[in-house]
This record gives structure tokens, C-alpha cells and sequence, in this order.
């Protein structure tokens, strides 16, 4: 992969002048409010795929000044270059990086699937429809690790602030917290890290401790969260795909039974969208598979941007895309017209792919790309997910069909 593929790379902070000018095209900031102000202004055509920001710039607030940077563009590769490694970045390196690690930091960095934000973390049992049916009942005991099991194993969402009750009451410390780093700790609050190997999981900050207290409690705390962590991994690779971050099949399938149960008590439309790249083996065979690999992850990225927060994208097969329009808004009286929201939707996303830039396909890398699909909705197209999804495919079909690059949502004719 060489640098230019990669688009412009933004240096924020002091960094040798040598480093920034084997990385052209490239531009270097002084501070992070320029890197912003920079990064808001920057041109279609001139994409800032990569911030490499100095620890000087960000030392204060590191967090804050990496999601100031996600909040102007959040498909930058973040790069954090600091004594420290830091969890909310894309990449950690050395302040006297050389150009060879930064670049290996970089391409390794944007082969990842997009991740979930723990602090945002989906109850993925919950919303597949499998979580057990298990209850808890407060008693006066004092809480301990069988009570982190039982979170662990039914409420995964809740386990951070459960592990958090169990040292509050263990150590009777007057304050105790997990905060991200150093800098968010109160003044008066020692701190430690909450590292298992070399996996980072912020800090431990408490008042009425003893460093050497807080140090054994921090190594017992961090073993629970790297188990928690390793829980849930687990969990994702049966129902991700690794390659591009979206849902897989078999989530799919169980999210789309659950979905449909409940519209079903709620009576409302469900609907499900089947689609895929046009000539999708023209580019393989032309630019490679990485760049196939690119387009895959970037489709999946965009489409992201442009759904609701309860829909959900599944990769099904090798370039083909399921999308479960989980319908938010209150249920509608029987017999109202078909939801036009996700019309609307699925059209603005096939628009978008037509205009969107993928670099590992040089000067065609605007405009080459289409996609065709179809859309089935509950009740009118099925009753249950297989023939829902098999109505959907057949209008994916008719796409293909009648000239690809279109998305049919109603019979033969209803084509956008």
C-alpha cells in the first residue's frame, strides 16, 4: 500500500521535519484547535485519511481531543504518538517513531474492522432476543465475585458498574472510580493503571487509599475487566464479520426473528433491505483484493452514516448486504402506507456510494462504483423471515436485471 492511496496525512504537534515530509502529501498543525479547524476545511478531493497527533498537544485532555477530532471526521485513522499508549486512539506509537512503524501503525490501523466503543456497549444478547431470563434479588451480604459472575453472564452492559460496587464496598475507599487516564482523575485522587498484558483499560482513581492498596486492588480489577473484555470478543466473532465490521449471517437470521416477533405484537412494518456491488468481481480482477477489501469495509462505513441507531448492517456473502430497518417510531394504525423513511434512506445511501472516494482505485476512485438491491417489508411481502428476505433478493434481482445501479422496493416497475 503506498502512502499516496492513503491520502493527505495531518501531523499535529511537534514532530520532526523529516518524518512529515516522507509522508506526502502531508500538512502539520501547532495545536489541536488548528487540527480541527483544518480538518473541518478540507476538500472532498483532498481527503485527511490519517491524524498523528503529539502527546504536547493533547497532554491535558487527551479523550476529549480525540473525539473532537471523530466529531469532524470520523472515518480519520487516529494516531496517538506518546510515552503512553491510549485506548481511544486507532494506533499507539513512540514519540521518536520512525517512518517505517508509523507507516506499519497506519496500515494496520486501517485493516481493522470498525470497533465498538466500550463505553457504548451494545447488550448483544438483548438485542438478538437470547438473553436468559434471570433474576436477581438484593440482599444485605456484601457484594463479591459471585456477583460479577452472574453480570458477566447475564447483564454484560452492567458489569463495569458492578465491579465498580463490589471495590467501593470491599475497601470502603470515599472515593473510587474507572476514569480514562490521569487527567480525568480529581486532583486529590491517587491513580493507577488498569493494564492486563498490554491490554489498557484505563485507570483506577480513588481518595483513602494507600498506593499500595490501590495498586493490588487495580491488578484485581484489571483481571476482571480483561475477562469481561475477552467474554465479549468472543461473543462478536460468532456474530461479526471479521473483514468488515458489520453484523454476519447468523445474526442476521436470529435478529430478524426477534424483530419480526415484535412487530408483529406491535403492529408495525419491519423492513429488510438485500443488496450488492455491481460487477464487484471487475474490481478485484483490476485493482486487486485488497482494494476489494477496501470497498467492502468503506461500503459498510458509509452506510453507517446514514442509518437510524437501531438498524442494523449484515455482511451475508462475498459482496452481498442485508440491512434490518428496525423502525423506531411508535406503531402505526393497520393498514398506513409503507414506511417512506427507509425509501428515503435507501436511496440517499446508493447515491452516496456513487460519490464515494476509495483510493486503491486511483483516478477512477469517484463515480465507479454502484450498487442494486431490493426491499421487502412486513406484512405486505412476508410473514415470516425467510419469505421476507427471499422477496427481497427477487427484487435485488430485478435491480440486476433491469440495468443494476437501482434499488427496487415495490413490484417490477417501483424502482428508484
Amino acid at each position: 500500500m503506498s502512502r499516496q492511496e492513503r491520502g493527505i496525512t495531518m501531523f499535529a504537534g511537534p514532530f520532526e521535519s523529516d518524518l512529515v515530509s516522507d509522508f506526502a502529501p502531508a500538512v502539520s498543525t501547532n495545536n489541536i484547535f488548528d487540527t480541527i479547524g483544518a480538518l473541518a476545511t478540507s476538500k472532498a478531493d483532498a481527503p485527511v485519511k490519517t491524524v498523528v497527533l503529539h502527546e504536547d498537544v493533547v497532554l491535558d485532555h487527551p479523550r476529549v481531543s480525540i473525539d473532537a477530532i471523530r466529531s469532524i471526521d470520523p472515518s480519520a485513522i487516529i494516531v496517538y504518538s506518546g510515552k503512553h499508549n491510549h485506548q481511544h486512539a486507532d494506533a499507539s506509537v513512540d514519540l521518536d517513531v520512525s517512518v517505517e512503524r508509523l507507516q506499519s501503525a497506519i496500515a494496520n490501523a486501517s485493516s481493522l474492522p470498525t470497533a465498538f466503543d466500550s463505553s457504548e456497549e451494545i447488550d448483544l444478547d438483548a438485542v438478538l432476543g437470547i438473553a436468559d431470563e434471570v433474576s436477581f434479588t438484593k440482599s444485605d451480604a456484601q457484594l463479591g465475585d459471585i456477583d460479577l459472575v452472574r453480570t458477566l453472564m447475564h447483564q454484560p452492559t452492567q458489569f463495569r458498574a458492578t465491579l465498580l460496587s463490589v471495590l467501593k464496598e470491599q475497601t470502603g475507599w470515599t472515593y473510587c472510580e474507572f476514569v480514562n487516564d490521569e487527567s480525568c482523575a480529581p486532583e486529590t485522587a491517587l491513580t493507577t493503571s488498569l493494564r492486563y498484558g498490554h491490554q489498557e483499560h484505563g485507570c483506577l482513581a480513588a481518595i483513602g487509599s494507600s498506593i499500595t492498596d490501590l495498586q493490588r486492588w487495580g491488578r484485581w480489577a484489571s483481571c476482571w475487566l480483561e475477562l469481561h473484555r475477552k467474554q465479549r470478543d468472543l461473543k462478536l466473532l460468532a456474530y461479526q464479520d471479521e473483514l468488515s465490521g458489520a453484523w454476519n449471517r447468523r445474526f442476521l437470521k436470529t435478529c430478524f426473528s426477534r424483530e419480526l416477533k415484535l412487530a408483529k405484537e406491535t403492529r408495525r412494518p419491519l423492513t429488510v433491505m438485500i443488496f450488492d456491488i455491481d460487477d464487484f468481481k471487475h474490481y478485484n480482477d483490476t485493482w486487486g483484493h485488497d482494494a476489494g477489501d477496501e470497498i467492502i469495509r468503506e461500503v459498510v462505513k458509509l452506510l453507517r452514516t446514514i442509518i437510524r441507531k437501531g438498524d442494523h448492517v449484515c455482511r451475508i456473502g462475498g459482496d452481498e448486504f442485508a440491512v434490518l430497518f428496525c423502525d423506531p417510531e411508535p406503531p402505526r394504525e393497520p393498514g398506513s402506507n409503507h414506511p417512506t423513511t427507509v425509501e428515503i434512506l435507501a436511496k440517499r445511501f446508493r447515491e452516496q456510494v456513487s460519490k464515494a472516494h476509495f483510493p486503491k482505485l486511483g483516478e477512477e476512485a469517484t463515480g465507479v462504483l454502484s450498487i442494486s438491491g431490493g426491499l421487502a417489508t412486513f406484512p405486505w411481502d412476508g410473514v415470516d423471515v425467510d419469505s421476507i428476505l427471499q422477496k427481497a433478493d427477487e427484487r435485488l434481482l430485478q435491480s440486476k436485471d433491469q440495468g443494476k445501479n437501482s434499488i427496487t422496493i415495490g413490484n417490477p416497475s417501483h424502482k428508484d
